[in-house]
């Protein structure tokens, strides 16, 4: 079977090729009529546009790059999916790299990137591995902490107002010795976190206790498991924990049924990230609900944006974050 051409699109739509050129190439100097018949046309006649000649064209590579940490944890790999998935469908390809515990090695896979002609960078590292100042000569967009560039734009959840409906939900429930098992410090998401709990606490004239908090190295179920059991053992008053992850969660689990505990009789549990484990433990896990695939698309939408329009762009963008209740958690015993 022939190859199609862009002039047999050009024929099948009833428009100039010099239009499907426009079309393929996001040209602005196209009516929005004729952009979708054009594109119609394309997927029905399934053409192929010539990548190199697209770039010849635009002077753009259409490839984005992503650097991450490697993929252990199922919220960053959602976000990934959600973003190649967005950049696929507005016509990006993406290249992946891994990072290790540096930030001399993150500046190295940049300038691999730039080297290799990227449009654009979504980077999804904490914090300490970038420098704020860290200079990119095109648009970046990192998740979850900031870069001081005029071309980054920086995107997170709002994990204070998340923290803070998880703690001010305990609370309500007549809850006052909630213990929190937080994530690493180098993260912003754990500090934001934290600050959105103290926020909760302050309205019911309660004050952080270091005491209650129990900070982890990794956001995993082991981590969980021994916080919880340290938190039980230091401060057996505790009725609620808020952990930092719903694999954290999971470990508390564990962890509170070893004390001879029940859930959520004796002890409410409330995670972060609302992953499908939720609703398969006993009983089922209430969370604070991140968009993760959206959050992916997100950043594929504004690193995409800022390639193609010279305007200012936003800055810095959160996106809510959602309280899901579940069965886990209920008023500590003794409540009236």
């Amino acid at each position: 079977m022939p190859q199609v051409t862009l002039h047999d699109v050009a024929r099948a739509s009833g428009v100039s090729a010099q239009t499907v050129s426009r079309v393929v190439n996001q040209r602005p100097d196209v009516s929005e009529a004729t952009r979708a018949h054009v594109w119609e046309t394309i997927h029905r006649l399934g053409y192929k546009p010539n990548r190199l000649a697209r770039g010849l064209v635009s002077q753009r590579s259409h490839v984005l790059g992503i650097i991450t940490l490697p993929l252990n944890d199922y919220f960053r790999a959602q976000i990934i999916t959600g973003l190649e998935k967005q950049a696929r469908a507005m016509g990006y390809a993406c290249q992946m790299s891994f990072t290790n515990d540096s930030a001399s090695d993150l500046r190295e896979l940049i300038d691999d990137m730039l080297a290799r002609q990227v449009d654009g960078i979504g980077l999804l590292t904490p914090k300490r591995f970038a420098d704020p100042e860290l200079a990119v000569d095109v648009p970046i967009v990192t998740v979850a902490h900031k870069l001081n560039n005029p071309r980054a734009i920086n995107v997170d959840v709002d994990n204070v107002d998340g923290a803070y409906q998880a703690i001010r939900h305990l609370l309500s429930l007549g809850h006052r010795a909630i213990g929190q098992i937080v994530g690493p410090s180098e993260w912003i998401p754990a500090s934001d976190r934290i600050e959105g709990a103290r926020r909760a606490l302050a309205e019911y004239h309660l004050s952080l206790s270091s005491n209650y908090i129990v900070e982890c190295q990794e956001w995993s179920f082991e981590a969980g498991y021994d916080a919880a059991h340290r938190l039980l053992a230091s401060c057996p008053e505790i009725t609620a924990l808020f952990c930092h992850t719903d694999w954290m969660a999971a470990g508390a689990y564990r962890a509170v049924r070893e004390a001879n505990r029940r859930i959520p009789d004796d002890v409410s549990i409330v995670g972060y990230d609302d992953l499908p484990i939720c609703q398969f433990l006993d009983p089922p896990l209430a969370s604070v609900r991140q968009p993760s695939q959206g959050l992916g698309q997100l950043v594929a939408q504004l690193v995409i944006h800022a390639i193609e329009n010279s305007e200012p762009f936003l800055q810095d963008m959160l996106v809510p974050a959602e309280l899901i209740v579940r069965e886990s958690l209920t008023a500590p015993i003794g409540t009236p």
